[in-house]
């Protein structure tokens, strides 16, 4: 019975996932960026200020952990909305959901439990001073929202957060795109008055440096977190590795039956976190 709650909040944010991933196939603002942008695809993709409609899947897999010898993965299922100006403010809109399949230990052993996990939301604003095209520098603000969608305890905090997100981009340096994005979240909510108050800080440095024949070497990957709560850990993770854009299909100008896709892989390599106590 103390399931079925968490489980209908995992199932509201899976129909949520669908629903915010087939509306950007509709939405006008996939013509959001300029058709003449300078920057290429893969600076898009990791430039969290880009408006550039986006289907992120990734996989996480982590073959040892401290204190536990189960083996950890987490799918992470992302939706990137572009919205073109709108409404009194006339601001270009990022609305990025990202959901989460996570596997976690249950103790020191090799056992582990796989469930839908907290679920997050956020809404930037692009800013247009200064001016982007002439200074490089692009940055947007707006709210983040942490939902507790896990299925069951492990997988998630069981609070409702808010706080607020800023990211921002630099262009100016040859080959280099260097951009980071800021959440905060403090809890205002819990399911279960067992859980306990949530104050954190996630910081995530991207650096995208290109090379010939469309290859970049990136680290893009390593999201820091800082617990506020005492006796919480900080997440000091690191992550690097290489790019590569390609082209799938033909051009436009080669008949309407068929048409270009531009994808982005990634090879990367991830350090050992580390959890000091605070």
């Amino acid at each position: 019975m103390e399931n079925r709650p968490r489980l209908a909040h995992a199932f509201i944010g899976a129909v949520g996932l669908v629903l915010l991933l087939v509306w950007p196939a509709r939405c006008p603002a996939d013509q959001a960026a300029p058709a003449a942008s300078e920057e290429s695809l893969t600076e898009r993709a990791n430039d969290p200020t880009a408006t550039l409609t986006q289907l992120q899947i990734k996989d996480e897999y982590t073959p040892a952990e401290y204190g536990t010898n189960a083996q950890l993965n987490t799918l992470i299922l992302r939706g990137i909305l572009a919205v073109r100006p709108h409404g009194p403010l006339n601001l270009e809109q990022i609305i990025r959901p990202t959901f989460q399949i996570e596997t976690k230990p249950l103790g020191k052993g090799s056992a582990t439990r796989t469930g839908f996990g907290d679920s997050q939301l956020f809404d930037l604003f692009v800013i247009q001073w200064p001016n982007s095209r002439e200074t490089g520098f692009r940055w947007g603000i707006g709210p983040y929202f942490v939902f507790p969608t896990a299925s069951w305890h492990g997988a998630g905090q069981g609070a409702w957060q808010l706080g607020p997100a800023w990211a921002f981009a630099y262009h100016r340096i040859p080959h280099l795109v260097i951009s980071a994005l800021f959440q905060q979240a403090t809890s205002f909510a819990y399911t279960s008055s067992k859980r306990s108050p949530v104050s954190s800080l996630t910081f995530q440095l991207l650096l995208t440096y290109a090379l010939p024949n469309d290859w970049y070497l990136a680290s893009n990957e390593a999201t820091w977190t800082l617990n506020f709560r005492h006796n919480t850990s900080t997440s000091i993770p690191f992550s690097g590795g290489g790019q590569n854009r390609q082209i799938f299909g033909r051009g436009r100008d080669q008949g309407p039956a068929f048409r270009r896709v531009d994808t982005v892989s990634t090879i990367r390599s991830a350090g050992r976190a580390v959890h000091p106590e605070i």
